[in-house]
């Protein structure tokens, strides 16, 4: 709208002074017609009488006539001009340079020509935003060259958080000029996340790190405060065994850079001088806790196995139960075998250790030597796991197994010998029916025997019956 009213009002003021001209011609031109009309009715009554006199008479009025004739147009003429004068010139100060913008500019030190704010004006630049951000820069010992200002903020440059970032650089000592942050900005770099980032790095004495190669970093979509705090923890710790690169590489393959550097500072505070970051860094890229990793490596933990059955070779059997301390093997955590594994391991080689004992008494007596040649097999090794100490914790005895099987042997010969007997028996039937059919044996004869028998049994059982009952006196005799 202001636009419109500005080119209106020049459209009206050369109209207004091409009318003026054109009047001014005019009246000029009626001048000269009416001196020529009197001077021709005159010519035939007073030719003879003009050819005598002095013509010079006649040309001092007709110049008289045109001077003053001019001078009247002029004198318009330079009352317009001065009226439009009188009018424009505040408007244009006004409209085009903001005075008391100006005037705060030139007590802050920042000298800005008027073309430069009529220029802001035509290109719809802020005016106020550049000479607050001006006077701050100023003030701030930024040097920031107007021109090159108005040509940041028409690419889209966000002007107060650049300015504001340059600034913080150099409070910060460092020597980023304000170009080069504006051309981060273009590239679509948080610029104030990035210098966060390096002022941290720096104030860690972590002074290889560069502007570039944090904007590179977030650029590839990484949290450069999170890597930048990781890092700096570590070389607080006295670790320098990586790099930003090391971290940027890891938060890249998914991992938690926190957690890892965590574990790694923790790993080598307790004296794992031969763990290094890719070690750990490769067990957190597995899936694995890392922290419960390394906690398992530092302080090592007690599990305790189930009951073990074994027989000695007395044929005594004993149940034992043992106690393992172990502890984690941060290099075969990938890929070696589990704390299930071990305790197969220590199952089996229990289990052989007593079959190996002449008598269930030396392992009694002596327990914890069984659990020596345990631990001494290392059973451990190929696994994730250190077995560091083995204990017995529990010890009894079962069944005797040899006497078991005696017992069942003697009643598997008893079983054995009835059916002999049977088949003896049934012998005799079978003979003693072979004797009748060829008139061998008579029934008398057959009679006669089944007698003996019967009186046999008989006599047997009388005799049984006789003998003194001494079985309390000869169990306690026992």
């Amino acid at each position: 709208m202001s636009k419109k009213i500005i080119i209106l009002f020049a459209l009206f003021t050369i109209f207004f002074a091409a009318s003026c001209g054109s009047d001014e011609d005019e009246t000029s031109d009626d001048g000269i017609h009416e001196l020529s009309d009197t001077y021709d009715s005159d010519t035939a009554e007073k030719h003879s009488k003009l050819e005598t006199t002095d013509k010079t008479p006649i040309a001092d009025d007709e110049e008289t006539e045109t001077a003053e004739t001019a001078g009247s147009g002029m004198f318009i003429f330079l009352i317009i001009i001065t009226i439009i004068l009188a009018l424009g010139v505040p408007f244009f100060f006004w409209y085009f340079v903001p005075f008391g913008l100006w005037y705060k500019a030139w007590l802050s030190g920042v000298r800005i020509g008027w073309w430069k704010l009529v220029k802001m004006r035509f290109q719809n630049i802020p005016q106020h935003l550049m000479i607050n951000t001006l006077i701050q820069s100023k003030n701030a010992g930024l040097k920031i060259d107007v021109q090159d200002l108005m040509n940041r903020y028409l690419a889209g440059v966000d002007i107060i958080k650049v300015t504001n970032t340059a600034i913080r650089a150099v409070n910060a000592g460092f020597d980023i000029s304000y170009n080069e942050l504006a051309s981060q900005f273009l590239a679509k770099v948080n610029v104030e996340t990035v210098m966060h980032a390096l002022i941290t790095a720096h104030n860690a004495d972590l002074t290889n790190i560069t502007l570039k190669q944090l904007a590179a970093h977030y650029l590839a979509n990484v949290d450069v405060i999170k890597v930048v705090d990781t890092l700096v923890a570590a070389h607080n710790a006295g670790y320098d065994e990586f790099t930003l690169d090391d971290l940027k590489e890891h938060y890249l393959a998914n991992g938690d850079v926190v957690k890892t550097v965590d574990a790694f500072i923790a790993a080598k505070e307790a004296r794992y001088h031969d763990v290094r970051f890719k070690d750990i860094a490769s067990i957190d890229l597995a899936g694995i806790d890392v922290r419960h990793a390394v906690d398992s490596a530092i302080n090592p933990k007690v599990i305790e196995t189930n009951a073990v059955s074994g027989v000695a070779r007395d044929g005594v059997q004993l149940f034992m139960k043992l106690k393992l301390t172990l502890r984690a093997n941060l290099k075969n955590i990938i890929g070696g075998a589990t704390e299930q594994t071990v305790l197969a391991r220590i199952d089996e080689s229990l289990a052989t250790e007593i079959g190996r004992a002449a008598s269930h008494y030396d392992v009694l007596q002596s327990p914890f030597l069984l659990a020596d040649k345990v631990e001494q097999q290392q059973l451990g090794k190929g696994t994730a796991f250190d077995v560091i100490s083995v204990d017995v914790s529990e010890i009894r005895i079962g069944k005797d197994v040899h006497a078991e099987l005696a017992i069942e042997r003697a009643h598997a010969e008893a079983e054995q010998a009835k059916a002999r007997l049977i088949s003896a028996e049934e012998k005799v039937q079978t003979a003693m029916a072979s004797a009748f059919l060829d008139g061998k044996l008579s029934v008398h004869e057959y009679h006669e025997i089944q007698n003996t028998e019967a009186d046999t049994h008989m006599r047997k059982q009388l005799g049984d019956s006789a003998k003194p009952k001494n079985t309390n006196s000869d169990e306690h005799h026992h």
